[in-house]
């Protein structure tokens, strides 16, 4: 293994460090059965009333009317009449905490781990990767620490990191070497270290992700093969004629200075373009939706409900951050409605759309803010079945695992969601959860409710 990497024993040491105690100690997976449930299987636009759906050995085994499939003798059983069961959602990108990272207090990333799970988030594809979550990764799938499914990228490709040409080629094959599930592109690369990293994934047979670099361009970056361009970047570039003949400062922050020059009519063949290309968008809605809060009515963007689930000292250092939101103030608008244009023409286009609302980052409150991402799809003018693909099976098939997870079949991974309310009559119901299975592991409404006290009271006492 490359020298850059710590040692295995290192991160568990690191990892065991930083664990924080659980508030009631979770179930193990056992066998068992949900009774009279409306279930979203998501293989299809409707749900299937009164049906049964029994899982065991942390798959689901059996699905079908309740008045013909009946429970084993030993199943536990779960009568969810009324109530609606769906597949667990993924949160495409994530932000994993590093233990002891700026601003949080010790036990953070078992925390977010907590709070994605309490949410119904049972997959996160991490988005800045780091070797600590190579050892989580495992763990979690050993079931030694409770969360979602993790999907890491290592350390990301900035301007910041990649110096040179053949650095970059380095580093493209000591993170494939270590095991990364792909590998991130952030803002700064030059056009020539963007290919040479490109090439080398080619050659590793690795993914890549992220950002589109202002120097790349979203046409370079699609004709890559770049699998997902999250946060819709690099197109608003894109509907701009010339782009750089605009100063960098109009074309920094996702172009949101271009704003004024932007064609809309150019959309449609944007958004043909990216069909064309096979990528997917992540758009990540929620990030820049809370610059528009701070500047509307930020006593509001404070008093979230949720916020009782952030770190006193990362909430001040998000708020500050925001601070800066007024000098964007008169592009703001412009800029949210012609994302929301983009990502509806996306979607129409049929470019698959992955639900990720950039958590934990400005305001973004892990778990919660996916919920806010699936509403703020539905508001650009996805239906609420699209928008729950979005987080199910959307990702799944995107990673070569439709049947495995992201769907109620037989032979899927038993990570579930059962819900109160039916999200297809408003998508606001996702946030009715009544319990969370994780793989097999069923987490009951007390247990998540105890748990979220647990991260409350901890909070307000720092």
């Amino acid at each position: 293994m490359p020298t850059m990497l710590p040692s295995v024993a290192l991160l568990v040491l690191l990892l065991l460090a930083s664990t924080v105690t659980l508030a009631v100690e979770p179930p193990p997976p056992r066998d068992l059965a949900f009774v009279n449930a409306r279930v979203l299987t998501m293989t299809g636009p409707g749900a299937l009333e009164g049906h049964t759906v029994i899982v065991r050995d942390g798959r689901i085994h059996a699905i079908g009317p309740s008045t013909q499939l009946a429970p084993n003798a030993d199943d536990a059983v779960i009568d969810a009449a009324g109530r609606t069961l769906m597949p667990g959602l993924a949160e495409m990108h994530a932000h994993v905490p590093v233990p002891q990272g700026p601003n949080q207090p010790p036990g953070y990333t078992e925390d977010v781990l907590m709070l994605w799970v309490a949410n119904g988030v049972t997959l996160a594809r991490g988005m800045l990767g780091h070797p600590l979550h190579l050892e989580l990764r495992e763990r979690l799938e050993r079931h030694e620490v409770l969360g979602p499914r993790l999907i890491t990228s290592g350390p990301s490709f900035s301007g910041q990191s990649v110096t040179a040409v053949d650095a970059a080629r380095r580093r493209v094959a000591a993170q494939a070497e270590a095991g990364y599930d792909f590998l991130k592109i952030h803002p700064g690369l030059t056009r020539e270290q963007y290919d040479a990293i490109v090439e080398a994934a080619a050659e590793t047979h690795i993914r890549l992700a992220g950002h589109v670099p202002v120097d790349v361009g979203l046409a370079r970056a699609l004709e890559a093969g770049q699998e997902t361009v999250d946060h819709l970047d690099g197109y608003i570039h894109a509907l701009v004629a010339d782009p750089d003949a605009h100063p960098d400062a109009a074309r920094s922050f996702f172009g949101i200075g271009l704003i004024p020059h932007a064609r809309p009519d150019a959309i449609a063949s944007v958004a043909a373009e990216t069909r064309a290309s096979g990528a997917a968008m992540v758009p990540t809605e929620t990030l820049f939706e809370n610059f528009l809060a701070a500047v509307d009515d930020m006593e509001g963007l404070e008093q979230r409900p949720e916020n009782v689930y952030l770190p006193p000292e990362l909430k001040t250092a998000y708020l500050a951050r925001l601070q800066d939101a007024g000098a964007m103030a008169d592009l703001l608008v412009g800029f949210l409605d012609l994302r929301k244009q983009l990502l509806a023409a996306l979607h129409r286009a049929g470019v698959p759309i992955l639900l990720g609302s950039d958590s934990p980052q400005i305001m973004n409150v892990p778990g919660f803010a996916s919920h806010r991402e699936l509403e703020a799809m539905v508001a650009a003018g996805l239906s609420p079945f699209a928008a729950l693909e979005s987080g199910t099976t959307a990702p799944a098939r995107f990673f070569g695992a439709e049947g495995q997870y992201g769907s109620i079949v037989p032979g899927a991974e038993a990570d579930l969601i059962l819900l109160r309310d039916d999200p297809l009559e408003d998508i606001g119901n996702t946030r009715s959860i009544d319990g969370v299975m994780v793989r097999g592991r069923w987490l009951d409404r007390a247990f998540l409710d105890a748990e979220l006290t647990r991260i409350e009271e901890r909070y307000a006492a720092l």
